[in-house]
């Protein structure tokens, strides 16, 4: 016998085991309680789940297993609670809705699917029910464009982990994927593009190929009919009033200036917007009274991101609506705009949603925010009583790196591990229980300029959906994560392949963690998964090389390296090599006078004097993020040391929004209060030694404190990648010699 019932994602809230078992070796037969007329949907679903494993769905007899589905009146005060009940001899799935009997449908075809070919489960009770109302996938298909069998998919595993909300972004810079009938050319013309960008954004590279296409309104019609069987509502983004290249070069009219404009090739944030007039207004309109006729969501998802300023800053039409409607500058435009479109949609009976940034200048009156910039954007607008979904950066964007960037395929940037999904609270702390009700719940985004196939979308998208899907359901425990971890392990090994589901197998990957303690570095190799893993300093790893067993202390300039061996071959996904670059300034104690942003903070202020020089190639666990803020860190040297030179890393990725910093200042100091300049770093400099600045003493110092102030861009030019927003400084390693 085996007992699979703990291997259900998202973990139920209340699940007890009993003595015996449930025989699965048998005819199963799915049979509705109360009616041939309701149910009829999720009999057949789980009927299809349960023969996929080969067990025998037909007609009764009496060794067959019968597995009955319920609306159960005793729950009409609950819709959304359901109860498993397995017996020997049946298995009985009761719920106060269709949607909650769905998800039990999906408990049980996880215990079937995990069964792995033994022939019972063990006889309990699971009581369950959602915490969150909003649990959301995102998908961007402008970027990359995937197909309706995809997209099928897509929700077929969503609805498998139990989330409700399929996010759709349809429109962008880099394509118009939703048929239009009154503006016919919004996918002749703007659904292609005449080439795309190839390999990092930097290297700025492009095909010639045209690339595009879009779906008709019949198939999303029928995408949005397949959603709402599994019971996923799916909510339309019509992107305003940025991200509208792809529209302005079918309708330039439509734009600040008359173009002529082209769809992108590259990705980023472009300065050709909806211009702010009537006639916008009323092509807006009519695009939208169409999405409103094939999408029954209550919300219609309208953008509001990354909109520059720089053509309503030179419009007549745009200074002329500031000027009739008594507005300050262009960002109270936006507050008009966005108010504007959210009267017109509640006109027509539905709520407008949108990222963070229509908060700028002025929320509108029954705006949802879906703050994506961290939680500010969201805690700022629960606290003005309006809805909140939280999806932000540090733990939702699921185009981040989810394992050592050295082995996965190239991606965005970031660095969100398992792990630190299954962290994530959606809730803040900085929220009283009142204003906390506002947090409808959360979402992960997938957004693909570097995702060209649908089996790269799953590999980003799993299992890392897993961990989301646990969290919204209100029942992570990061105390706990070995035993979720345990679970996913075998979803992988199961149900994945079973489904025929592409994955990322970063959990397998040991990751180093530095320690720092009164002075002293040490490294500790962490691997839930992995045993006996083989360590050397410099020397190759071999078998006989020594077998990790706890924290190494790193005293020198090194090479660190590990690896794990399976039936005498190394394993080359494990096989890994960390340099550390020792100087006066590692494992030394730092404060920063700003933080910075939780989504790039792995590893707080000891990032820069753990010994690792972060690789210029990407971003990820090794760099420190501040958004629009100055880089201001203190080494304390704990007593007076001889230095002759101090250095300090920065990167440049413009189509991150990251820019160098305007000017590094270093100083010193004998008492940590009285600093003296030592040297300073123009912007001229810091493009020339590309971002790793090193600065020579004149003479050699004997001082115990270094300050080293990195001037942030600050706002991003026109004309720029991101121009109007506040610029992101990542800086690394800082060297004392």
């Amino acid at each position: 016998m085996t007992s699979t019932a703990f291997s259900v994602v998202p973990k139920p809230h209340q699940q007890k085991l009993r003595r015996g078992s449930c025989n699965l070796n048998r005819r199963i037969e799915v049979l509705v309680i109360g009616g041939t007329t309701t149910l009829q949907f999720e009999r057949s679903y789980l009927s299809t789940y349960l023969n996929s494993h080969n067990a025998k769905i037909g007609v009764a007899n009496r060794d067959s297993l019968k597995v009955y589905l319920q609306i159960d009146k005793k729950f009409e005060n609950k819709p959304n609670y359901h109860e498993l009940k397995i017996e020997s001899n049946k298995i009985l799935i009761s719920g106060g809705s269709a949607e909650a009997v769905f998800h039990g449908a999906n408990t049980l075809a996880q215990m079937v699917l995990t069964w792995n070919g033994k022939d019972y489960l063990r006889c309990g009770n699971t009581q369950d029910a959602p915490k969150f109302s909003w649990r959301g996938m995102h998908l961007d298909v402008c970027r990359h464009f995937f197909s309706t069998k995809f997209i099928k998919k897509y929700i077929d595993l969503l609805a498998f982990y139990k989330m409700n909300v399929f996010h759709w972004h349809l429109t962008e810079d880099q394509g118009w994927r939703i048929e239009i009938k009154k503006y016919p050319k919004l996918t002749s013309v703007g659904a292609w593009r005449s080439g795309t960008m190839i390999g990092a954004y930097d290297n700025q590279e492009f095909d010639s190929l045209l690339y595009g296409g879009f779906y008709s309104q019949e198939q999303i019609k029928e995408i949005v009919r397949y959603a709402a069987d599994r019971h996923i509502t799916v909510v339309p983004e019509i992107e305003l009033p940025g991200h509208a290249l792809a529209a302005l070069s079918a309708y330039p009219e439509y734009s600040c200036t008359g173009g002529p404009f082209q769809v992108a090739r590259g990705w980023g944030v472009f300065d050709d917007v909806f211009c702010a007039k009537e006639e916008t207004f009323q092509f807006l309109e009519d695009v939208l009274s169409e999405v409103i006729e094939l999408f029954p969501s209550a919300y219609i998802h309208i953008g509001g991101d990354e909109s520059p300023k720089v053509r309503w800053k030179t419009c007549p039409n745009c200074q002329n609506t500031i000027k009739q409607n008594g507005l300050k500058d262009e960002h109270e435009l936006q507050s008009y705009f966005i108010r504007r479109i959210e009267k017109f949609l509640n006109s027509k009976g539905r709520k407008l949603i949108g990222w963070d940034e229509i908060l700028e200048g002025g929320l509108a009156p029954d705006a949802t925010v879906m703050s994506w910039r961290g939680t500010e954007g969201g805690i700022a607008a629960a606290k003005m009583q309006h809805n909140v979904v939280m999806t932000p950066g540090s733990h939702c964007y699921f185009d981040h790196y989810q394992g050592n960037p050295r082995y996965e395929p190239h991606a965005i940037g970031g660095y969100t591990t398992l792990e630190k999904v299954y962290g994530f609270n959606p809730i803040p702390s900085d929220l009283s229980k009142k204003e906390a009700l506002y947090i409808l719940g959360a979402q992960g985004n997938v957004w693909t300029e570097y995702m060209k196939t649908e089996q790269q979308v799953e590999y980003m998208l799993l299992p890392r959906l897993l961990a989301l899907s646990e969290v919204l359901w209100g029942t992570s425990n990061s105390e706990k994560y070995d035993d979720f971890l345990s679970r996913v392990e075998q979803h992988m090994t199961h149900i994945f392949k079973i489904l025929g589901y592409n994955y990322s197998k970063a959990i397998y990957e040991v990751e180093l963690k530095v320690e720092i303690e009164n002075g002293q570095l040490f490294v500790r190799l962490v691997s839930p998964l992995i045993k006996k893993l083989h360590y050397s300093f410099e020397q190759t790893i071999s078998q006989t090389t020594p077998i990790y067993e706890t924290r190494l202390p790193i005293t020198k300039s090194t090479s660190l390296r590990f690896g794990h061996f399976f039936d005498g071959k190394m394993n080359d996904v494990l096989a890994y090599e960390q340099k550390f670059i020792v100087n006066k300034a590692t494992a030394k104690k730092i404060s920063l006078e700003h933080a910075p942003h939780e989504n790039y903070a792995h590893g707080g202020s000891n990032t820069l004097v753990d010994g690792i020089q972060a690789a210029a190639g990407y971003f990820g666990k090794d760099w420190l993020g501040f958004s629009g803020k100055d880089l201001i860190a203190t080494i304390d040297l704990g007593t007076n040391e001889p230095i002759s030179n101090v250095g300090v890393n920065f990167l440049q990725r413009p189509g991150s929004w990251i820019y160098f910093p305007s000017m590094v200042l270093f100083e010193v100091s004998n008492d940590g209060q009285n600093f003296v300049q030592v040297g300073q770093a123009s912007a001229q400099i810091i493009n020339k030694m590309n971002g790793r600045v090193r600065i020579p003493l004149i003479s050699s110092k004997v001082v115990r404190f270094v300050r080293i102030t990195a001037s942030n861009y600050g706002t991003i030019k026109d004309g720029e990648p991101g121009a109007g927003s506040k610029a992101w400084l990542f800086t690394d390693e800082i060297v004392v010699d």
